[in-house]
């Protein structure tokens, strides 16, 4: 492959870490590429085929850092002689143990509408990490009850700069970013529906709950009137709805719905992100298939200041007529974050924590069942304040989109609960459906930060989401 010259162009908006993708002339086999700068430095980049046929191409994607509106950056793509080349430019203490080719994915489209619009997520990787996460050593989960007490969990290769994933037994999958545990996904047969637990924040603690993954004091567990033991279908970050088709996708009481993980299509590592497709069949209270999801995890490596990562599903009612009902007891992604972020309440007024929505309302009062782009919830974890942002893509049928957030902790994406956010059930009605044998698209970004929505400059990180720097091959 001849060298090629990109151009990025921040645009109206500041890029601290952004990640980008262009898509380049397929090769068979995908070849080791090397991404630099204007200035010569070598930038992790990874590479990725996608598409069928006449569409096949080649995804590069790499994070922009530090370019600031108005302004733009030069670099250029070249083949690296081979794998082992392209290795040995790494210094040797970031090396990682093998690089190892992936299959292509397919090509994730659909047409645009009010009832979803198809997103193609170019960026996913061509080379796979091979670590070994079987012999370090368990740091201890402590109070906050965050991490399993399983040494297999805690770290990857610790030369490891990229992101790292790996299927464990007794179905359990670990994602490492920089060495360090970022998650774990519990996709078992034991579970009602798959879960990450814990989210591990930029300060080396955990800001999603413990319960019930860690046992409630004795006396205490399932009495919903005793904070923060109640709810005990809040499982760190999850994927659910309350009525699918009337099945309970939400809670994990009499009569619940479960989902059932249908298997990995896609696990890949690599420099810039880790990513998995997954098949879940969204099953009803007798075990009948209700609808088939596609989701796709995408989990990048910014930085030790700040997590991310992008959620894509993809609905396909391939059972049938699909009708998510109106209810708010739902996401569709939702997460439980730590009791000691929860918002003031009547029963709680001195509660710390701070909801905050993209049009400045401020805790649950001027958040719950309202409308936004996006929607932030901080406080202090062990001292040091952390956030986390939920990110509703314009693509998103019913956008923006309404926010089931609570006080005690819950905060979830919910377009579809419109007469309980109204209170109105006679004009406002949320039952949204996919017709038989069609499939619907959402996508989501998460961003777990320092500070609160303010101090992490979550109104310009959303612009990094919806409003990409454009990328541009020059001669």
């Amino acid at each position: 492959m001849e060298p090629i010259d990109l151009v990025v162009r921040a645009g109206m908006h500041d890029r601290s870490a952004c990640p980008v993708w262009v898509q380049l002339p397929k090769q068979e086999p995908t070849p080791a590429l090397r991404l630099t700068d204007q200035n010569g430095a070598e930038v992790p980049c990874q590479a990725e085929p996608s598409g069928t046929g006449d569409e096949d191409r080649l995804w590069l994607t790499w994070i922009v850092r530090e370019l600031k509106a108005g302004e733009e950056r030069r670099y250029r793509v070249e083949e690296a002689a081979t794998i082992a080349e392209a290795t040995d430019r790494l210094p040797a203490e970031s090396k990682v143990e093998a690089l190892v080719p992936v299959a292509s994915v397919p090509d994730d489209s659909a047409p645009e509408g009010e009832n979803g619009a198809g997103v193609s997520e170019a960026g996913m990787t061509a080379l796979a990490v091979a670590t070994d996460t079987k012999n370090a050593d368990a740091p201890d989960a402590g109070t906050s009850g965050a991490l399993a007490d399983d040494p297999t969990l805690h770290r990857a290769d610790p030369a490891s700069t990229g992101v790292a994933l790996q299927e464990l037994e007794d179905g359990r999958l670990s994602v490492h970013i920089g060495g360090e545990l970022f998650t774990t996904y519990y996709f078992g047969s034991d579970v009602a529906r798959p879960y990450f637990h814990p989210l591990m924040g930029p300060t080396g603690h955990a800001v999603t709950r413990g319960y019930p993954m860690v046992a409630a004091p004795e006396g205490t567990e399932g009495d919903g009137r005793k904070h923060p033991y109640d709810h005990p279908h809040h499982r760190g970050f999850w994927v659910a709805h309350g009525d699918v088709n009337g099945a309970d996708h939400w809670s994990e009481g009499t009569g619940h719905a479960t989902m059932r993980h249908g298997g990995f299509t896609r696990l890949v590592s690599g420099p810039v992100y880790g990513s998995f497709d997954e098949t879940v069949e969204w099953l009803d209270r007798d075990g009948r298939p209700v609808l088939l999801e596609t989701r796709r995890m995408t989990f990048f490596n910014v930085g030790p200041e700040e997590r991310l990562f992008d959620v894509s599903l993809r609905f396909n009612a391939s059972a049938g007529t699909v009708t998510f009902g109106d209810t708010k007891e739902g996401g569709l992604i939702a997460v439980r974050v730590a009791s000691s972020m929860d918002a003031p309440e009547a029963k709680r007024p001195e509660a710390p924590g701070r909801i905050e929505n993209a049009y400045g309302g401020t805790q649950e009062a001027e958040t719950w069942g309202k409308r936004a782009n996006w929607c932030d919830y901080s406080g202090p974890v062990e001292s040091e304040m952390v956030g986390i942002c939920m990110m509703d893509h314009p693509t998103n049928p019913r956008y923006p989109t309404h926010w089931h957030v609570r006080a005690y902790g819950l905060m979830t994406v919910n377009p579809f609960g419109l007469h309980d956010f109204y209170k109105d059930s006679d004009t406002h009605r949320g039952d949204w459906t996919i017709p038989a044998y069609e499939s619907r698209n959402f996508m989501y970004r998460v961003l777990i930060h320092r500070g609160n929505a303010t101090e992490a400059n979550v109104r310009e990180r959303y612009h990094d989401f919806v409003s990409l720097p454009k990328v541009e091959l020059v001669s």
